[in-house]
């Protein structure tokens, strides 16, 4: 699976990139939203994995609208739940809350909003032919 992290928190993004690569993603960092969106129209990431505290960007509303959209996992930190609830509404698929806990943890969630993003799509296609 082809994962972009768009990530702030380089101690995450480093845990993630190695979980995901020990079980075979393809895994690009970004720390900036601008870089991060231009990576995305190029390479067409399966998911993005996107920090709660960089919705303001605009990043979830163009990553949406690409030809081929990603699934989008949001994170932000259990104290700052409220900001990840706020990004989540911007159109996220999955929400993860750090500190991750358990390694699977973010397996679950990447599989999640991949499965979340599907039944979305389904759903909107559906009820724009109706």
């Amino acid at each position: 699976m082809k994962t972009l992290i768009v990530e702030t928190d380089w101690q995450f993004a480093k845990q993630a990139t190695n979980y995901l690569e020990a079980h075979a993603h393809l895994v690009v960092h970004h720390v900036d939203a601008d870089e991060a969106i231009e990576r995305a129209k190029h390479w067409s990431p399966d998911v993005v994995i996107v920090a709660a505290d960089l919705a303001d960007t605009g990043i979830i509303e163009t990553l949406s609208a690409l030809e081929t959209p990603p699934a989008i996992l949001l994170t932000g930190w259990m104290d700052r739940y409220d900001q990840a609830w706020r990004a989540w509404q911007r159109g996220g698929h999955e929400l993860l809350l750090k500190p991750i806990l358990r390694a699977d943890e973010l397996e679950e969630a990447l599989i999640s909003a991949r499965e979340n993003a599907v039944a979305g799509t389904t759903f909107r296609r559906s009820v724009a032919s109706a």
